[in-house]
């Protein structure tokens, strides 16, 4: 009995510390999402629009898209120059699915990956490696042997038509 009686107080300081914490780490996460101007879901940072057709390193080059319903966006190159996290994400801001198959991706300097048939839904991404892997459906491999992207470099998303959709200029 007076283990109980010595224990259960600091079992029950135990629960109302952890309680407490728990609540500020989400207040302060969601202060520091308002604060950034974010939204806690994962809703698309960057849209094509018609632009100027320069931009700074790291944003992306602005295309007229020819899709009926919507546009695709390159949201990025990460890992630019390591080629073991190097990838590009590739992400869907139309109102319905696209099938990818006859798309690619190239760079200017030659370089092109041809998209396998693959169908991104509605907000759906798929990210694009440089190293060897095997393709999945949000995972895709270029099975290059050496990093393809660095600082300057573009890379251009284009439909079946040749038509360039998306661009990104590698920071």
């Amino acid at each position: 009995m007076t283990f109980w009686k010595k224990t259960l107080p600091f079992i029950l300081l135990n629960l109302v510390v952890s309680a407490a914490t728990v609540l500020l780490v989400l207040w302060l996460y969601q202060k520091q999402v308002t604060l950034l101007g974010a939204k806690p879901t994962f809703t698309p940072a960057v849209t094509l629009a018609s632009a100027p057709s320069q931009s700074e390193p790291g944003e992306p080059i602005d295309e007229t898209p020819s899709l009926a319903d919507g546009l695709l966006t390159i949201e990025g190159v990460f890992g630019a120059g390591d080629l073991n996290v190097e990838y590009i994400l590739i992400r869907n801001l139309s109102n319905s699915s696209v099938n990818l198959s006859g798309w690619s991706v190239s760079s200017t300097s030659g370089e092109t990956y041809n998209l396998p048939q693959l169908t991104l839904n509605t907000n759906g991404a798929v990210r694009l490696y440089s190293r060897h892997g095997t393709n999945t459906v949000i995972e895709l491999y270029w099975n290059s042997d050496q990093s393809l992207w660095t600082s300057g470099d573009q890379v251009f998303l284009l439909d079946q038509s040749g038509k360039k959709q998306a661009s990104w200029q590698v920071p």
